[in-house]
């Protein structure tokens, strides 16, 4: 028979009791039902699947504050709450259990986006289109100026043609000869036609073709023509002109020569 002394008896006795309590604890954590809740996230709507949208969920006071297990296909996360929790928003539907234990029993709480970011979102998507629409009347503007030019061209070509062959076939030699020089002559300056264009042509009717500013045409050599050619101009306005007989003709396609040898 072995001799147990009174000391070690009670520690026996205290680890009996002990491992007896844990037992009991074990058992009452297997049997325990904690309620769970089931979130449902709606999809993230169409116009806003380009941006990070977050909805806010209000969680019931049990899942307030604390460590919770969150089971989401089949994956388990533990998750720290707060007053609500905050979960990204997917292209489609999703839903994940939230509790403090593994037993899921749910209730179903509907999911709300973040209002603030949805009015940022608001607020970037107006400024896109605003910008689309200015971009959008500003090309339109630009094709309107150009249909206005080319219709203006269509309508000027025939009158600047009529006159150019009207000056070329009338003054075009007097005026070469009145301002005739021999030195400008040989670096191959000339006097022309204006090639460019009604305006420019009723501005000046007939230019040297240099940029040289000494050696441009002075307007007394032109004057008689030019005020001749505003007559001619009068008459084509009220009609008495037939522009067709221009039709064929070429004006002088002629170089500008920057400097002078």
């Amino acid at each position: 028979m072995v001799n147990i002394k009174k000391d070690d008896q009670n520690l026996i006795y205290q680890l009996g009791k002990d491992i007896a309590k844990l037992d009991s604890e074990i058992d009452k954590l297997k049997n325990k039902s904690v309620k769970a809740v089931r979130i449902v996230v709606p999809a993230i709507p169409e116009e806003y699947k380009q941006y990070n949208l977050k909805a806010v969920i209000n969680l019931p006071p049990e899942c307030q504050y604390a460590i919770c297990i969150q089971s989401k296909r089949g994956q388990v996360n533990l998750v720290e709450t707060g007053e609500t929790l905050s979960v990204y928003a997917e292209s489609n539907a999703s839903e994940f259990y939230l509790a403090p234990i593994y037993k899921l029993e749910a209730e179903t709480i509907n999911a709300a986006f973040d209002q603030a970011r949805m009015a940022q979102i608001e607020s970037d998507i107006r400024q896109e289109r605003e910008r689309k629409e200015r971009e959008e009347h500003e090309r339109e503007e630009h094709e309107r100026k150009e249909r206005e030019e080319h219709e203006r061209k269509e309508r000027e070509e025939p009158i600047y043609k009529y006159l150019a062959k009207w000056l070329t076939d009338n003054y075009l030699e007097d005026i070469k000869t009145k301002a005739a020089n021999r030195d400008l002559e040989a670096q191959g300056i000339n006097v022309y036609v204006n090639k460019n264009g009604l305006k420019q042509l009723l501005d000046k009717p007939f230019e040297r073709n240099t940029n040289s500013q000494d050696s441009q045409l002075n307007e007394s050599v032109y004057r008689d023509a030019k005020e001749a050619m505003f007559t001619e101009k009068a008459r084509i306005d009220r009609g008495e002109v037939d522009l067709s007989v221009a039709s064929d003709f070429k004006v002088v396609d002629y170089s500008y020569i920057s400097d002078l040898l």
